[in-house]
């Protein structure tokens, strides 16, 4: 006799595991993206910040550039003075060195174009320029008087105070500038 093989008919699937699945490709993707996203903004943030640290670097180049001019500079002592205004200045007058008045206010040097007729730049590198301030001159030295020294000799001991500005930009337009004092002996 034969006997009859009853087959059991599969029921319907409902696809649960496959949106499930979805679900999860969809939340891996996402993550995905974020982090390129993440990953090119840090990216784009480290260039800036080496473009920033380029500027800050011109800029004291400018500054140290400055303070070897008034070092070596035969007209440093009286100063040569140079005008923002080009309209001041004359030929012969030695770019980056302002006279004491007008005294040149933080606001102006910021928004001012630094240009060859104001200001002095680095070898010829327009990425560092400088401008320098006669801010006092023939001033006696701190804790100095007449009386230093031995009789006799000659005794330095006065000083022209200057205020530079130096200016550096980077490639990107990243702009930085940097102030410093400086004193030079002012005796002849």
């Amino acid at each position: 006799m034969l006997t009859s093989m009853r087959y059991a008919r599969p029921r319907r699937q409902g696809g649960a595991t496959l949106v499930i699945a979805l679900l999860i490709l969809v939340l891996i993707m996402m993550i995905g993206i974020t982090a390129v996203s993440t990953s090119n903004t840090q990216y784009k943030l480290a260039g800036n910040l080496q473009f920033e640290d380029g500027a800050m670097n011109n800029a004291e180049a400018a500054v140290s550039a400055a303070e070897d001019w008034l070092i070596t500079s035969t007209s440093a002592v009286p100063p040569v003075p140079h005008y923002l205004d080009a309209g001041f200045a004359t030929a012969g007058v030695t770019p980056g060195l302002l006279p004491i008045t007008p005294i040149v206010s933080n606001t102006t040097l910021l928004s001012m174009a630094w240009s060859d007729s104001n200001s002095q730049s680095v070898a010829g590198n327009s990425a560092r320029r400088y401008i320098i301030q006669l801010m006092s001159s023939n001033n006696l030295l701190a804790g100095s008087s007449a009386a230093v020294g031995r009789q006799g000799a000659a005794v330095c001991n006065k000083v022209n105070n200057y205020l530079i500005t130096g200016r550096g930009s980077s490639a990107r337009g990243a702009t930085k500038y940097v102030q410093s004092f400086y004193s030079v002996l002012s005796c002849t």
